[in-house]
């Protein structure tokens, strides 16, 4: 099970490769400012979804066109991409078991 840092880093790399920064931007945006990674828990977050196999760093000749080889690019994999995709199948049965909770008090 995914825990919230892993499954936003994961969202934010769904639908392109990123650098470090640019995931942290991407969950910010997502959460509404609600989710802040700094980079001590972001690396973290990242080394751990590597050792997972989850997502990988992208080497040197398969960086973005233009970008710096100074930058740590990561790509999600395929067992990443299910991962997620499983992470967002509970919640959204939850939200739906939730509604109709609630839905059945009011």
């Amino acid at each position: 099970m995914l825990r919230p840092n892993q499954f936003h880093v994961l969202l934010a790399l769904a639908d392109e490769d990123r650098h470090g920064s640019a995931i942290a931007d991407d969950v910010l945006e997502q959460t509404g400012g609600a989710l802040r990674l700094w980079p001590a828990t972001l690396y973290r977050t990242l080394d751990e979804l590597v050792d997972d196999g989850l997502i990988e760093e992208l080497s040197g000749d398969r960086h973005p066109d233009g970008e710096s080889r100074r930058r740590r690019y990561f790509t999600a994999t395929s067992k990443g991409r299910r991962a997620l995709a499983d992470a967002a199948g509970r919640m959204s049965a939850l939200a739906g078991a939730a509604q109709e909770r609630l839905g059945a008090s009011s």
